[in-house]
C-alpha cells in the first residue's frame, strides 16, 4: 500500500518554499557566500506576491498547493484532464498549452502515464513566460531533462526546481548524476518531497488503516499494482473475494458456481489490471464449503478469502 494522502502537505509546502527561492535567486546567492561571495542585489530578485503559479494536476498535492500559494498572496490557476472545483480563487484552464504559457510559476503534479511521459520538452518549455519558473515535484519522467537544460542555459526559463528525476540513485552510497548539475539557479533535492518526520508518522497510521480496511472489509484502495476497490463492512452477509488472474470468462465462472447453490448475492464488486483481476460478492446465509472448494478450484484462482 502507499499512502498518497500523508504526505500531501509536506510535497506541497516544498513547492511553495522553492518558488520563493527561486524567484528571490536565494539559491545562487547562497552558494556564492559558502565561496566568500557577496552578492547584495535586488536585481532579477522578486516577490511571490502577486506572482501567478500555474498547477499541472489539480489533486490532492496540487490543490494543497493552490491553498498555500493563496495564502501567500499568489495569483492561482490551474489544469487537469478531470473537472475539479477550485478551491478559494483560484482558476481552471481549458487547456495545458493555456495554462503554462500565462503564468510566471509552474508547478507539476501528475502522475506517471503514456500521456505525461515527457510532458515537458523542448516545445512545451519554449511556450513558457519568458523568465517563468519550473518545478517538479512528481514523477521524472514527466520532464525531458536536456530540454530544460536548454531553456535554462538560453535564459528562456528562468530558474528550476527538481525533487524527482527519470533515473534516482538505489541509496544514499550511490553517486547523483544529472545533466543540471552546476547550471545556475537550479534546485536539485533528493526526492524529500515528503520527507519529513511528521509525513513519515502519518504514513505508518494511513498505511495501517489500509491494511485494517482489508483483512476486515477487503478494501484495497491505496495498493501498488493491485486493483483498487473500495469497500464498505459486510453488515448481516458473508464476503466472497475472489482474487484470480485476469482472464476472460472468470467472473461467469464465479457466478456460475454461486448461482447452482441458489445463493442470493446483494452486491457485487469487480476490477482488474493488467495481470490481476479482483471481485468481491456479498450474499446472504452462511457460505457452505462445498462452494469454497468450487470457488478454489476455478483455473487461474490465485487466492480465495471468506469473510462473515
Amino acid at each position: 500500500f502507499n499512502a498518497p494522502h500523508s504526505n500531501t502537505r509536506s510535497v506541497a509546502e516544498l513547492v511553495l518554499g522553492l518558488t520563493v527561492m527561486l524567484l528571490r535567486d536565494i539559491f545562487p546567492k547562497c552558494i556564492a557566500a559558502h565561496r566568500g561571495e557577496w552578492l547584495k542585489s535586488a536585481s532579477g530578485s522578486f516577490e511571490v506576491r502577486g506572482k501567478s503559479i500555474g498547477i499541472v494536476g489539480y489533486g490532492h498535492i496540487g490543490s494543497q498547493v493552490s491553498i498555500l500559494a493563496e495564502s501567500l498572496g499568489m495569483e492561482v490557476h490551474y489544469y487537469d484532464i478531470e473537472s475539479k472545483l477550485p478551491l478559494g480563487n483560484a482558476r481552471s484552464h481549458k487547456s495545458f498549452e493555456e495554462l503554462i504559457s500565462s503564468v510566471d510559476v509552474v508547478t507539476v503534479h501528475v502522475p506517471e502515464t503514456p500521456l505525461t511521459r515527457n510532458m515537458f520538452n523542448k516545445e512545451t518549455f519554449r511556450l513558457m513566460k519568458k523568465g517563468a519558473c519550473f518545478i517538479n515535484a512528481s514523477r521524472g519522467v514527466v520532464v525531458d531533462i536536456e530540454a530544460l537544460k536548454h531553456a535554462l542555459e538560453t535564459k528562456h526559463i528562468k530558474g528550476a526546481a527538481l525533487d524527482v528525476f527519470g533515473i534516482e540513485p538505489d541509496s544514499n552510497e550511490c553517486p547523483f548524476e544529472c545533466p543540471l548539475l552546476g547550471v545556475d539557479n537550479v534546485i536539485l533535492t533528493p526526492h524529500i518531497g515528503g520527507a519529513t518526520e511528521e509525513a513519515q508518522l502519518s504514513i505508518g497510521f494511513e498505511v495501517t488503516k489500509k491494511m485494517t480496511d482489508y483483512v476486515e472489509f477487503g478494501s484495497t484502495m491505496g495498493s501498488v499494482n493491485f486493483p483498487q476497490l473500495c469497500l464498505t463492512p459486510h453488515l448481516g452477509n458473508s464476503r466472497i473475494i475472489h482474487t484470480h488472474y485476469n482472464i476472460p470468462g472468470m467472473l461467469k465462472q464465479v457466478n456460475q458456481r454461486i448461482a447452482d447453490e441458489e445463493m442470493n448475492v446483494t452486491s457485487q464488486y469487480l476490477l482488474t489490471n493488467e495481470d490481476i483481476g479482483y471481485v468481491v460478492l456479498d450474499v446472504e446465509d452462511g457460505i457452505p464449503d462445498l462452494l469454497i472448494s468450487k470457488l478454489s478450484d476455478i483455473e487461474g484462482t490465485i487466492c480465495l478469502r471468506i469473510l462473515h
